[in-house]
Parts: C-alpha cells; structure tokens; sequence
C-alpha cells in the first residue's frame, strides 16, 4: 500500500516541482502543500525527490487544527504507536520540532513534553535536540490542519557560501531549462558553478560552459571537477574567467540553453558600475546572438527588474516568454523567467 510523503522546496517553486514528481514517479498523485513543500503517495520512500526538494518525511498523520491541539490528539492515538514502533529502526535519540504555514512555531511546553514521551516510549529512545538520530515534525499548514512527519531524508546540501544557491535551487533551475541530450549548455554568470555542475549532473549533453568575471570562483569550478560523478564529465564541461557581455568565444547560434543568477547588486567590471538591470538588459543582446532559435534562456532575477519593464520587451522582440515563477530567494522576492529565443 502507498505511504504518504510530505517534501518540501524552495518557496514559489510549486508547479515546476508537481511537473517533475509525475515525470519521476508517475501516478504518485502530486498536491502542493502551500507554495513550498508538496505531498505525494509512493510505495517506497521516493529518495529521487532529493535533487530538487530539500528533504523528505513520511506522513503519519493528519490531525485537527492548531499544534496545540494537534499535538494532543498525537499522544493519544494508540494506531500512531504502532505505525511509530515499526520504523524505530534502532534509534537512540530523536528532536521534535514544530512549524506554523512558514517558519518555526512553539507548541505550549506541556503539549511538548506529553507527545516527546508518547514518540519515547513508542520507539524506546530519548528527546535530545542537539544529536538526534531522528527527527519528528509538527507542520501546521495554511488551511489550519496538521501534519505529523517523520524524516526519512536530508538533500545532501553543503553550507553555502555568501551569494550561493542551494543545490536544490540549481537543479530547479537546470529542470526549469527543458535538459535535452544534445545541449550546449552555458551560465555566464556561474560564481562558484552550482548551476553549471548541477545541469552535467542532471542529464545527458554536449558541452556545458561556465564564466565568470571572478578568476577565484571559476577556480573554485574547476576543483569541483574531480567530485564523484563529476570526474568522468571533465572532458565536457569548461569553466573560464570570462566577462558575461563578451560573446566573442562562441560562435552565432551555438550554445542552446543558458540558466542563469545574474548579480542582483553593482556589476563588478565591464560597464564601469553600471547597475544589475543595465547589465541584465545588455545581456539579453548577448544571449539573443549566442542563442539558436528554439534555445532556452532561464533567468533567476529580482522581482523588481521584470516588474519594471518585461525582459522579453527589453530584448527587442529576440525572446518570448514560456514560464514566469515569483519565489523567494534568502527571503528575498526573486522571479525565475524562463524565456526562448524567436526564430525560424
């Protein structure tokens, strides 16, 4: 019989990430779940869901509204027990955390302590939050109800550095961009590569292409290459110290699929200062010349920038658009705009 699983993903990402669960796991039945987390029924744990999502629970059940009262209807369902005792699997500690719709929120303390005793004594292990073997979770969602959830997985995401995408966010990117196997891939604005990397790992292609003004970030790429399942791609994937506005190193029409985080701030050279929307706007000139028609362009900007005038008008005509998706961002309101390029 199928379990219920619960993941959930960087935030406004919804209707790309229900695209991909019925690609990956067809008749999963995907629902979003606010607009940053999505459930699905899978008889095995669907572990796939990691590249784009940002951790996986299992469902144990869906209870009235409110953590208050939510958590006492937990500690007194003898069938919670049950399910609980058959996936102890050996742990010695556990967490118990609880959320509001958004962001963490407290459950009153003697609610607390009567549902970590009810998960002790049903999997024979102790509350310890600072070295848990396992983690319980408390999710209120928009419409009130909540979810009681066992995690069953992390993403495997590293601490990113000052400016970095999460791994996740990459490969929604990279999905975002349609992957073909014949692809000439290219993120003229790589920074420490996390999209370039992620779209060798994601499918098959021709050559993937990743610049940036920054000679220590591409550095950075080029060490990154010798990670497993990397090293067999070397061969096909060139990072380069490159300005994003010089498209001399490829010829007309080349490249087929750009996916982007252009710098929201101050350009750092080539314009002498000039702004992010100047630097953005003078790149889809570049983009619409290293495009073939038919090419995928996929832009992570500030909402404000396409807000202000839409980047398709910006380009003269050289691109329409096929995809618009407002998320945040570091808690920052972004747009994903995913464009292609007009042509015969």
């Amino acid at each position: 019989m199928p379990s219920q699983w619960f993941a959930p993903h960087a935030a406004g990402f919804g209707p790309l990430v229900a695209r991909l669960v019925e690609r990956d796991f067809p008749g999963s039945a995907p629902r979003p779940d606010g607009d940053n987390a999505v459930q699905l029924a899978c008889v095995a744990p669907p572990r796939a869901l990691l590249y784009y999502c940002r951790g996986l629970f299992r469902v144990l059940a869906e209870l009235p509204g409110g953590l208050d009262r939510a958590s006492r209807a937990v500690a007194a369902d003898s069938r919670l027990a049950q399910a609980l005792a058959r996936g102890k699997g050996g742990a010695r500690s556990f967490v118990l955390r609880s959320f509001g719709p958004d962001d963490p929120a407290a459950i009153p303390p003697e609610a607390r302590r009567g549902v970590e005793g009810f998960i002790a004594r049903a999997i024979g292990a102790r509350p310890d939050s600072k070295h848990p073997d396992r983690e319980y979770r408390l999710q209120e969602r928009s419409d009130g109800r909540v979810l009681f959830l066992e995690r069953v997985a992390s993403s495997a995401e590293a601490e990113a550095r000052p400016g970095e995408l999460p791994r996740t966010t990459c490969r929604l990117l990279v999905e975002m961009c349609d992957p073909r196997p014949d692809d000439v891939f290219l993120d003229p604005f790589c920074g420490y590569g996390g999209i370039a990397l992620e779209r060798a790992l994601a499918a098959p292609y021709r050559f993937v292409f990743a610049q940036d003004l920054d000679a220590g970030k591409v550095e950075v790429v080029k060490e990154s290459l010798s990670a497993k399942g990397l090293e067999k791609r070397r061969k096909t994937i060139f990072p380069k110290a490159r300005d994003a506005l010089d498209s001399t190193a490829f010829e007309a029409g080349f490249v087929t699929a750009i996916a982007t985080d252009p710098p929201w701030g101050l350009y750092e050279g080539g314009l002498g200062g000039a702004s992010a929307e100047s630097l953005l706007r003078s790149f889809l000139g570049v983009a619409a010349r290293l495009l073939a028609p038919g090419g995928r362009l996929v832009l992570l900007v500030a909402r404000s920038l396409d807000e202000t005038a839409p980047l398709e008008a910006a380009s003269g005509g050289a691109f329409a658009r096929r995809e618009t998706l407002d998320v945040l961002v570091s808690g920052k309101k972004a747009r994903v705009v995913s464009l292609y390029r007009v042509g015969a």
